[in-house]
């Protein structure tokens, strides 16, 4: 089979590598399509992991089942996730899941930029079966969707509440989304660049102007974004990392301003079962379709430049069909 191995961010390289064989319990699967993450292309982030198979945002179909595998039938369509908590731990025991050992320590062999995967005994119970009518394309959604369910149910969203978010790239956009299908008050956007504050405004958000709000979720790592939701959040609202400041990188926060206001700061990393499974739910029933923000769909040999262009911001969503 073919693969995109990345070896630097700018070195990407298509190689042929066996098929792989399920083992027992595994599966393998074919792979359909691949979103590029934002993850993807965070040169610090996947810089130690390199040279790797990179991609997690996949859906593919079950080619092969190893022996005692309990998963749906060669042929059946599945979105696949790319890690899977213990559920026993202290800290999944207190919703943490995704920090879980075994989550971080489980993964995909090679990756979602490749023509096929192994699926590993672990995280078999993972996969998602679609629904017939909906495409491969918007399916790759439910990974980066389930991301954004848990960061809102770790900043405490509720419906009535108001929402600013920061940052109107894909997952900004699917934040404005998933907050409306939650039933959100009013949902107000800080975003830069004229052209993706308009898509912001089409998906139903608004100018923020100087409105206090309950929740703000941070979709950049830019420490003037994360000063200016900070100072946006009400007393006793919550401040939500969503994209990860560089290593080192300081939080620029007044702690006094802080501790006087009561502000809530956390942070939300990944997606866990019951995220996916409700992403998947909320694009199959319509109620959030993807489809829109998908600009570019690219053969698994144009890998490099699909990741090109989503480092540069130069497409909004990119998916590699293999």
């Amino acid at each position: 089979m073919r693969v995109a191995r990345s070896f630097a961010p700018d070195d990407v390289r298509i190689e042929e590598e066996p098929d792989p064989d399920p083992g027992p319990g595994e599966v393998v699967c074919r792979v359909l399509a691949c979103g590029v993450c934002a993850s993807d292309v965070t040169d610090w982030y996947v810089g130690p992991r390199l040279p790797a198979v990179l991609g997690h945002e996949l859906v593919g179909t079950v080619a092969a089942v190893g022996a005692g595998a309990l998963a749906p039938a060669p042929g059946t369509a599945v979105a696949i996730h790319h890690h899977t908590p213990c559920g026993e731990c202290r800290r999944c025991r207190r919703g943490h899941e995704t920090l879980c050992e075994r989550f971080r320590a489980t993964r995909l062999d090679p990756g979602g930029f490749a023509e096929q995967v192994r699926i590993s005994a672990e995280l078999t119970a993972e996969l998602l079966e679609l629904p017939a009518h909906l495409d491969p394309a918007t399916a790759t959604f439910v990974e980066p969707l389930g991301c954004v369910l848990r960061a809102q149910e770790r900043a405490g969203l509720h419906a009535g509440d108001s929402l600013l978010v920061v940052g109107t790239g894909v997952n900004g956009l699917l934040q404005i989304a998933a907050a409306h299908a939650r039933g959100v008050e009013a949902v107000w956007v800080r975003e830069p660049r004229p052209e993706r504050l308009e898509l912001a405004e089409a998906w139903g958000a608004e100018r923020h102007g100087n409105e206090l709000v309950d929740v703000a979720i941070v979709c950049t790592p830019r420490p003037d974004a994360i000063a200016a939701a900070a100072r946006a959040t009400a007393p006793g609202g919550t401040l939500c990392l969503y994209a990860p400041p560089a290593p080192g990188a300081p939080l620029p926060l007044d702690g006094a301003e802080s501790f006087l206001r009561e502000l809530t700061v956390t942070a939300s990393y990944s997606a866990g079962p019951r995220d996916m499974q409700a992403a998947l739910e909320l694009i199959a029933r319509g109620q959030i379709d993807p489809r829109p923000l998908i600009t570019h769909r690219l053969p698994l040999e144009e890998t490099a430049r699909a990741l090109d262009l989503q480092r540069t911001a130069s497409a909004l969503k990119v998916i590699v069909q293999p």
